[in-house]
């Protein structure tokens, strides 16, 4: 009896490997990438069933890489700081033997005003505009542009590089719509139409 016992546990065991080998199917993994509120950090996170050598690559949106980095194991949480990267759409590749699995990210940052813009129209003074720019805590000289439109037509513009802030009054003839915009150093552009 203890013999036949052994036999059927081991015919079992034998039972059970084969059909794992015989139904194994395709590795099971999970990939995504979370932006985080800062809107220059994400967070990709991969798991995998197998455990091995994990490659991870960046490419940028003309398929150039621009990162690399390898980890062991069978998944990670890895945060990824794209601050002073362009704007864009960017690919996230994960290598994991022969499986290869790609994640889009689209870095679009939020562009944060390096100056206040204030434009607005002098009462009681027809075609006399305030603009006012007032400097934020960067000690660094804020450079601008400044463009007048009259009925979407561009009739003026000045560059200037601040060193303190900065205000001036602005006379257009008045005939038509006026519109006004300042554009700062991050390319965050300001507008008021008249």
């Amino acid at each position: 009896m203890k013999t036949n016992s052994i036999f059927v546990a081991a015919l079992l065991v034998l039972g059970v490997s084969a059909s794992a080998f015989a139904n194994k199917p395709g590795d099971k993994y999970g990939l995504a990438a979370i932006p985080l509120r800062d809107n220059t950090t994400y967070k990709v996170v991969y798991e995998s069933e197998k455990a091995g050598k994990i490659k991870l690559n960046i490419y940028d949106q003309n398929r150039t890489r621009i990162f690399t980095h390898t980890i062991e194991g069978r998944g990670f949480i890895q945060p990824l700081n794209f601050k002073g990267l362009d704007a864009g759409v960017y690919t996230v590749e994960i290598v994991n033997g022969k499986s290869r699995e790609t994640v889009t990210i689209n870095h679009f940052p939020k562009v944060e005003p390096s100056a206040f813009v204030h434009i607005s129209k002098l009462v009681n003074e027809d075609g006399k505009f305030l603009v006012s720019v007032a400097k934020g805590n960067d000690t660094e000289d804020e450079s601008i542009s400044l463009q007048i439109y009259q009925d979407d037509k561009l009739i003026y513009r000045e560059r200037n590089t601040l060193a303190d802030d900065f205000a001036r009054i602005y006379a257009v003839k008045p005939s038509g719509k006026v519109t006004i915009a300042v554009t700062d150093k991050n390319g965050k552009t300001t507008s008021a139409s008249f």
